[in-house]
């Protein structure tokens, strides 16, 4: 146990530029054995503080992105595109129906009425006193007709009010034309940067493999007493380094592919 507190002091002091005449001979004393105890406790360490990087996550950076076009056809999908459609819609219906206004100009009246009557008579002759008679029957009556009122105001303020619906028409066409080139080019952006992140997690990727292997390399070495504590702590420092890079970058692709989807719909990140 002296000897393992030996070595660990000439470490820190190794990292602090310190001398320490005894690091050559205390790594050489270490059994096997205490190397073992030395290593499990660094990963033990490790493992309480949360930085133990040895397990291997899911490959996010093989992911494959559809192509562009996807993404932006998607565009006309969005709920802020489809209110600007519908907008532009109303309107056109509105104008539809002011055009079709003139109709109203023109009016067409028809009755009809059914039922029995009675007229009351006065009659006399030179026979006999005035007397009244009674006389009932049925009858149906109708008429049809048509007439013409033109407003003169609606008359002449008519090609005024069809020019302003044209207008309106043009003028929502354009928004809509604007909000989907602004969706577009905030899909263009967030493909653009999955894009960038999916080239160089692969390379940090490989770079985080590589140090993992490096270091069970020296994890052996060192329990073999091929190499001191100080190079097991420097290269430990390395692949931690190297990993915690990796994995920053992971969440910042995991993060921009969840952008995309919600501004595409898109579904990028398949459920397993």
């Amino acid at each position: 146990m002296i000897k393992f507190l030996k070595t660990i002091a000439c470490s820190l002091a190794f990292f602090t530029s310190s001398a320490c005449p005894f690091t050559a001979l205390a790594q050489q004393e270490m059994t096997r054995e205490e190397r073992i105890k030395v290593l499990e406790s660094i990963k033990k360490e490790d493992s309480e503080l949360g930085t133990d990087t040895t397990e291997d996550t899911a490959p996010i950076e093989k992911l494959e992105l559809p192509p562009l076009s996807v993404f932006l056809d998607a565009v006309i999908e969005n709920a802020t595109v489809k209110r600007a459609q519908s907008q532009v819609e109303q309107v056109k219906n509105d104008y539809r129906l002011q055009k079709r206004d003139w109709m109203n100009y023109f009016r067409l009246n028809g009755n009809y009425a059914y039922g029995r009557y009675n007229v009351l008579n006065d009659n006399s002759t030179s026979f006999e006193d005035w007397y009244q008679s009674t006389t009932a029957s049925s009858r149906h009556t109708f008429n049809v007709g048509a007439s013409v009122s033109v407003g003169i105001g609606d008359l002449v303020n008519r090609p005024i009010k069809l020019k302003k619906y044209r207008h309106d028409i043009e003028q929502l066409e354009y928004l809509q034309d604007e909000v989907m080139e602004e969706r577009r080019l905030r899909v263009l952006e967030a493909y653009n940067t999955v894009t960038e992140q999916l080239a160089t997690i692969k390379a940090k990727a490989e770079t985080a493999a590589l140090y993992n292997a490096q270091m069970k390399i020296t994890e052996y070495n060192f329990i073999q007493g091929k190499q001191d504590i100080i190079s097991l702590s420097v290269e430990r420092a390395r692949r931690t380094s190297a990993v915690t890079n990796y994995e920053q970058s992971r969440v910042a692709l995991h993060n921009s592919i969840v952008l995309l989807e919600m501004l595409t719909n898109v579904k990028i990140i398949k459920d397993k």
